[in-house]
C-alpha cells in the first residue's frame, strides 16, 4: 500500500526512533558506541535515498548537503539520546502515536526536529526554489554526553557554517544561552556518617531516585526527573534523602549548604542578569569513592557572568567542611543581537508560519550545539506555551506540532539559503 508523505515521515521517525542511540564509549570504528554509529548510518543511508550529497566522517560526525553556492547554512543536529530512565506508559524506543501526541526517547530531543529539517530540505529540494548558499544538515553524535568531541572533530576536518540553526531549543527563536559548569564538590568519606551515597544517572537530569548505606542500614528517597536547566520542575531525590538523613555529617553540609535550592543561594552564587535571569543549579549525581562522596552540580549561569564569579563562592561556601571544589566540564554563555539578521531571518520564518507576531527572541539555561560553532542560532521544537519533556519520561510532542515544524523550518532554510 502506497503511503502518503506524513506516513512516510512518521514510519521513518519510528525508525530512527527504535535506534537506542545513547552516548556510549566506544572503540575503532563507532567511537560513541554501536548504537550511534547505526543511527548515523541511518539518516545518511535515508538522506542519499531523498537525492542529498553526503559524507561519513568516521563515525565522529556526518552531514548531508543540498543546493549550491560558496557559502554553507548549516543546521546543526543531535542523534544521541539520554538514558530512558523509569516511568514510561510507552516504549522509550520506539515513535507511539497516542491521544494526538508522538511519544519516544528522542522525538523532541533532538531526532524527531532532525528528521523534520531533513524533510524540510527534501521539500526545498523538490520545490526547486534557486539557492545562493548550500544547506548542510550536520549529525553529531554525543551531544547529551556534553564533551562534543563530535563537533571539535567537524570543526577540525570539515567546512564551517555561515550560519545557521539547531533545532534543539525553543521558539520563536533563542539569542542567547547561559554559561553551563559542571562542578564536583567532595565530602570526605571518613566522618561522613555514610558508606555509601548513590542517586542519580547523568548531571543534567533531576534525579529522580537516591540511596544511602552505613553499615546494615540502607536509605532511599524517590523524586520526579526533569532537565537539569529547569529544575523546579522536578524534586530532587538527592536532596529529599539529605533532609531525611539530617544528624549525620555529610547531610548536615548538604543541608546547610544546598538543600532544594534551585539558584545556589547557600553557595553564595545566586548571580542574575536582565538578559537571561536567575543561574539555576540541578544536584544531578552523587557517587562514593574510596575515598569521598562526590556530588556532581549543573550550574547555568547568566549570560553576563563568569565561571570564576561561580566557583569563588562555592568555593568559599564549602571550605568551611572540608569539601573540595574541582571543575569539570565547561561551556562558557552566548549571546547573539536580537536585531541581527540571523534572529530576524528565523524570527520571520516562524511568525509566517505560525501568524504569531508577539513572540520575542529568548535566552535558555540549556546548553545547545549553538555554543559549537559561531552565528548558529537554537531554533525550536518547543513552541510556546507548550510543555517540554525532553529528558523525562514519557517523552512526547503533539503530532501536528510535529508537521507545524516542518513548515517552520522550511520557510527558515529558504530565507537563510536565498
Amino acid at each position: 500500500m502506497h503511503m502518503t508523505p506524513r506516513e512516510e515521515i512518521l514510519e521513518h521517525l519510528h525508525e530512527l526512533l527504535s535506534i537506542p542511540s545513547v552516548t556510549a564509549v566506544g572503540s575503532g570504528g563507532t567511537p560513541f558506541g554501536p548504537e550511534t554509529a547505526r543511527a548515523l548510518t541511518w539518516v545518511l543511508d535515508l538522506c542519499r535515498q531523498l537525492g542529498f550529497r553526503t559524507k561519513n566522517c568516521s563515525n565522529m560526525t556526518g552531514w548531508a548537503e543540498i543546493g549550491q553556492g560558496s557559502e554553507l547554512v548549516g543546521i546543526l543536529v543531535h542523534l544521541d539520546v539520554v538514558p530512558a530512565g523509569e516511568g514510561w506508559d510507552y516504549p522509550p524506543f520506539a515513535c507511539t502515536q497516542a491521544g494526538g501526541n508522538l511519544y519516544g526517547r528522542g522525538v523532541s530531543d533532538d531526532k524527531g526536529p532532525a528528521l523534520a529539517c531533513i524533510y524540510a530540505m527534501k521539500d526545498l529540494l523538490d520545490s526547486g526554489v534557486p539557492l545562493r548558499r548550500r544547506i548542510r544538515i550536520i549529525f553529531g553524535q554525543s551531544e547529551e554526553k556534553g564533551e562534543w568531541a563530535d563537533m571539535a572533530y567537524y570543526r577540525a576536518h570539515e567546512e564551517l557554517p555561515t550560519l545557521g540553526f539547531t533545532p534543539d531549543g525553543e521558539f520563536p527563536a533563542l539569542c542567547g544561552e547561559k554559561g553551563i559548569a559542571e562542578l564536583h564538590l567532595s565530602y570526605p568519606l571518613e566522618g561522613s556518617g555514610l558508606t555509601l551515597l548513590e542517586g542519580g544517572q547523568a548531571r543534567n537530569i533531576v534525579p529522580g531516585l537516591c540511596r544511602a548505606e552505613d553499615g546494615a542500614r540502607t536509605w532511599s528517597a524517590q523524586g520526579r526527573s526533569a532537565h537539569g536547566s529547569t529544575p523546579e520542575k522536578g524534586l530532587n531525590a538527592i536532596s529529599l534523602l539529605m533532609e531525611q538523613l539530617a544528624g549525620t555529617p555529610v547531610a548536615d553540609f548538604y543541608n546547610a549548604c544546598l538543600g532544594f535550592d534551585l539558584h545556589g543561594e547557600r553557595l553564595g552564587c545566586a548571580l542574575a542578569d536582565p538578559q537571561s535571569g536567575p543561574l539555576t543549579l540541578n544536584v544531578g549525581m552523587v557517587h562514593t569513592t574510596s575515598q569521598a562522596i562526590v556530588f556532581t552540580l549543573d550550574i547555568r549561569y547568566p549570560v553576563t557572568c563568569t565561571l570564576d564569579q561561580v566557583t569563588a563562592a562555592v568555593t568559599a561556601a564549602v571550605a568551611p567542611y572540608g569539601v573540595s571544589v574541582e571543575v569539570g566540564e565547561h561551556m562558557a554563555p552566548i549571546y547573539l543581537d536580537p536585531e541581527g539578521p540571523l534572529i530576524t531571518a528565523l524570527l520571520s520564518a516562524y511568525q509566517e508560519v505560525t501568524g504569531d507576531r508577539d513572540s520575542r527572541p529568548l535566552v535558555i539555561g540549556g546548553g545547545t550545539y549553538a555554543k559549537a560553532m559561531a552565528n548558529i542560532a537554537a531554533f525550536g521544537p518547543i513552541l510556546p506555551g507548550r510543555e517540554g519533556s525532553e529528558h523525562q519520561a514519557n517523552e512526547h510532542m503533539a503530532q501536528e506540532d510535529y508537521f507545524l515544524l516542518l513548515r517552520i523550518y522550511r520557510a527558515a532554510l529558504e530565507r537563510l539559503a536565498r
